[in-house]
C-alpha cells in the first residue's frame, strides 16, 4: 500500500479522517524539501492549527497559507490493466502517477455502493471505506485491490480525488474526453479531470465459453437438378448446366427416388464422378454406380460435408467447449469429434493449423445496390451494397460461398476489398524545343473503401468501447447480383487469424494438433468362395471406397476397396473390387476415409472477448471427403 503523507497509512472509515502527521525535513538552508509544514521539531508537537519555520518559531497554517499561497501538486496520470477481473478472484494495482509530494484519496465501491473495500482489511463490506489523504512521496503511489470470486457480473466503480491538505493542494490534469463511437463517454480512455475526482471502471464476468466446432462453407448445403432422360447406366443428363458449382461438383452424393420408390438413395454412396466426361455435353454427369432412373426426377447433389457434425448450423455434438475468463490470455488442451453422414467418410490431407480457424458474422443486405461510378451494371450486377451491420468487419473477409441457403443469391469465391479504377490521360512534352512528345500517364478514376460507414455513426457498442452495431456499405471484388438484396443472414467469414482477432478481438494460434482416426470394422456373418460380396454383421460404418484388410485376404496384392453396400445399417452385403474367399466370423478392417475424426492439440488464446465465442475449423481446407 502507498505511504501515507510524512510516514502514516493514511486509512481512514468514511466516518472520519486520517490527522496527517507532520515529519516534513527542512534542509541547512532553511527551504523545505517536500514543501510540506512541519508539524514536530525536537520530539514536540506543534499546537494545533501551527507549524514550526526553519528558524524554529510557531506560524499559524492559515497566516502562512494566506501570506505564501498553496504548494501546488499535479495527479498526470492513472494506470489500471482494465481487463476483467478473473471469475476466480485476483489482485489488480492502482498506479497514481504526479508530482512529488502529491496527496490523494482513493474508494472502491461494487455496484451502487452495495459494497466497499477496505485497504485496512482488504476485504469488502456493506459500510462506507475510503483510503484518505495518502501521499505519493516520490511522485508514484501504487495501491494493491483484491477482489473476491463472484457468479454474477459486477461492476466496480474506482474514484481517485485529488486533495487539500494544510499548505498542499493537488490537483489534476486537465480533462482530455475519449468518446466511444456512439458518442458514449468512455471514461477508462479519458484522462485528467475538471474537477477533484477522476472515476475508472473495472468489469468481474462470469467465465465465458470459446467453443471450437467445424465449417465446410461451400460444401454444406445441398442442391437440386432435374434429370432430361431416362437413367440406365451409370451416366444421367440433368436439365441444369452441370458445369455450374452451385449446382453440382464432383464428389456430391446422389439422391434421386423414382415414382415407384426405386432410384438411388443417398445413403448407399453413389457419388458423382466425372462431369461433362465426354467434353460434349455441359449437362451429363458420370456416378459412381450405374442405376436406373425415370426423366423428369429431381435430384438431390449433396456436397461433401455435409451433415458433418458438429457444424455451423444444427449440431454442436463433439465440439470442444472452453471455459475462458474474458480479457484473460491463457493455452487450453482441446478435443473435436468430427462424423461424416452416412454413406460418407474423411480423407485427411494435412493437420490443421491456426489460420484454418474462421469467425463467421451473419449479415443483412439492404434494399437496393450502390452503383459505382463508371461501374458495368448492365447484367444488374454489383460491387457495392449497403448492409445492416459492419461492426468488425474488415477488408478480405469471405462472402458466404454456400451453394444455396444463405448464399444461394451470392456469386463466389468473392472478398471484401477496395474497388479501385484507373484512367490513361495524355499529356504533351514539350521540353525537346525541336519536336513534342505525347506520353500517356495513368490517374485513379474511382476508388471505394471495402468497408465504409458511409458517414453512419455507431449505434452500440460493448463495455469495452467496442462498436457492436453500425450501418455501412461494403464492397466485393467479384460483382453481386441484383437477387442479393435483402437477404438476411448471409455469412460473412472470417478466416485465419488475423482476420479472427479483428472480428472478435481474440488473438489465437495453435501447437501439438493431432487428428486420429477411428478405425472401422465389423466381421463376416458367412463365408465366402472366390466371391466379390461379402456378407458382414454390421455396415453402418463402412464407407464406399475404404480398402478392407483381413486374414485370408492377400496382402502382397493390392487390398480390394469397397464398391457398394446393400444397406445403410444393419447386417448386409458388402461388394468390394475383386474376389476373395473368406471364412465366417473374421474380423474385417476398412482403411482409407474414416467415418469419424478426434482432432486434439492446445489453442492459445489472448484477450478473450466478453461473451461466448464459436470459431470453427474449416475443413474444406485440411480435409477431403468420400
Amino acid at each position: 500500500m502507498a505511504n501515507g503523507y510524512g510516514g502514516s497509512s493514511g486509512s481512514s472509515g468514511s466516518s472520519s479522517s486520517a490527522r496527517l502527521s507532520g515529519s516534513a525535513r527542512y534542509s541547512e538552508s532553511g527551504s523545505y524539501e517536500d514543501d510540506s509544514f512541519v508539524k514536530i521539531k525536537d520530539g514536540i508537537k506543534a499546537p494545533e492549527g501551527f507549524h514550526y519555520m526553519p528558524n524554529g518559531r510557531l506560524m499559524n497554517d492559515a497566516d502562512h497559507i494566506a501570506a505564501n499561497g498553496y504548494s501546488e501538486k499535479k495527479i498526470t496520470s492513472v494506470e489500471i490493466d482494465y481487463k476483467d477481473i478473473d471469475p476466480d478472484g485476483g489482485r489488480k494495482k492502482i498506479t497514481i502517477i504526479g508530482s512529488p509530494g502529491f496527496i490523494f484519496s482513493l474508494e472502491i465501491y461494487e455496484g451502487s455502493r452495495a459494497s466497499y473495500y477496505n485497504f485496512k482489511t482488504k476485504t469488502w463490506a456493506a459500510s462506507s471505506y475510503k483510503l484518505t489523504n495518502v501521499q505519493g512521496i516520490s511522485g508514484v503511489a501504487n495501491v494493491d485491490i483484491d477482489f473476491p470470486a463472484q457468479s454474477t457480473l459486477k461492476t466496480f466503480t474506482i474514484n481517485i480525488y485529488a486533495e487539500t491538505v494544510e499548505n498542499i493542494k493537488t490537483i489534476h490534469n486537465a480533462f482530455v474526453e475519449v468518446k466511444n463511437e456512439d458518442g458514449s463517454l468512455n471514461l477508462n480512455a479519458s484522462t485528467g479531470s475538471d474537477s477533484g475526482v477522476i472515476t475508472k471502471t473495472l468489469y468481474q464476468d462470469v467465465v465465458k465459453h470459446l467453443y471450437l466446432s467445424a465449417i465446410s462453407p461451400s460444401k454444406t448445403h445441398q442442391s437440386t437438378g432435374t434429370t432430361n432422360g431416362a437413367v440406365s447406366s451409370n451416366r444421367m443428363i440433368i436439365v441444369q448446366d452441370a458445369t455450374d458449382p452451385s449446382i453440382v461438383e464432383v464428389g456430391d452424393l446422389i439422391s434421386v427416388s423414382n415414382a415407384d420408390g426405386s432410384g438411388i438413395a443417398g445413403t448407399l454412396g453413389v457419388l458423382v464422378t466425372k462431369i461433362n466426361p465426354d467434353g460434349n455435353n455441359t449437362h451429363e454427369i458420370e456416378m459412381s454406380a450405374a442405376d436406373a432412373v425415370d426423366t423428369g426426377r429431381t435430384v438431390t447433389f449433396f456436397p461433401a460435408f455435409r451433415g458433418m457434425i458438429p457444424n455451423n448450423i444444427s449440431s454442436t455434438v463433439g465440439r470442444a467447449d472452453l471455459e475462458v475468463a474474458s480479457g484473460s490470455s491463457s493455452s487450453f488442451a482441446f478435443s473435436l469429434t468430427l462424423s461424416a453422414i452416412g454413406g460418407r467418410g474423411f480423407y485427411v490431407n494435412r493437420l490443421p493449423v491456426a489460420e484454418d480457424l474462421c469467425f463467421i458474422n451473419p449479415i443483412t443486405f439492404g434494399a437496393d445496390p450502390l452503383a459505382i461510378t463508371g461501374e458495368d451494371v448492365s447484367a444488374s450486377t454489383y460491387h457495392r451494397w449497403p448492409v445492416t451491420n459492419i461492426a468488425n468487419i474488415t477488408n478480405s473477409m469471405i462472402l458466404d460461398p454456400s451453394r444455396s441457403s444463405t448464399g444461394v443469391n451470392t456469386t463466389t469465391p468473392a472478398l471484401i476489398a477496395d474497388y479501385s479504377t484507373t484512367k490513361t490521360l495524355q499529356e504533351i512534352d514539350e521540353s525537346n524545343r525541336y519536336y513534342t512528345d505525347v506520353n500517356d500517364y495513368t490517374e485513379q478514376d474511382a476508388y471505394v473503401q471495402g468497408v465504409d460507414g458511409f458517414g453512419n455513426v455507431a449505434t452500440a457498442v460493448d463495455r469495452n468501447g467496442r462498436v457492436t452495431a453500425k450501418a455501412g456499405n461494403l464492397a466485393f471484388n467479384v460483382q453481386q447480383d441484383d437477387a442479393l438484396k435483402l437477404d438476411a443472414n448471409v455469412l460473412i467469414i472470417a478466416q485465419g487469424v488475423e482476420s479472427v482477432q479483428e472480428a472478435t478481438g481474440i488473438g489465437v494460434s495453435l501447437s501439438g494438433v493431432t487428428i486420429t482416426k477411428t478405425q472401422v470394422s465389423t466381421t463376416t456373418s458367412a463365408a465366402s468362395s472366390a466371391s466379390t460380396t461379402i456378407a458382414a454383421t454390421e455396415v453402418q460404418d463402412i464407407v464406399v471406397g475404404a480398402s478392407v484388410r483381413a486374414v485370408g485376404i492377400n496382402s502382397a496384392v493390392a487390398n480390394p476397396t469397397v464398391v457398394s453396400k446393400a444397406a445403410t445399417s444393419g447386417g448386409a452385403n458388402i461388394v468390394v473390387s475383386a474376389a476373395q474367399t473368406l471364412e465366417d466370423g473374421i474380423t474385417l478392417f476398412f482403411d482409407g476415409p474414416s467415418k469419424e475424426l478426434v482432432i486434439k492439440g492446445t489453442i492459445n488464446v489472448s484477450n478473450m472477448a466478453i461473451a461466448d465465442t464459436t470459431l470453427y475449423f474449416n475443413v474444406e481446407n485440411f480435409l477431403s471427403c468420400r
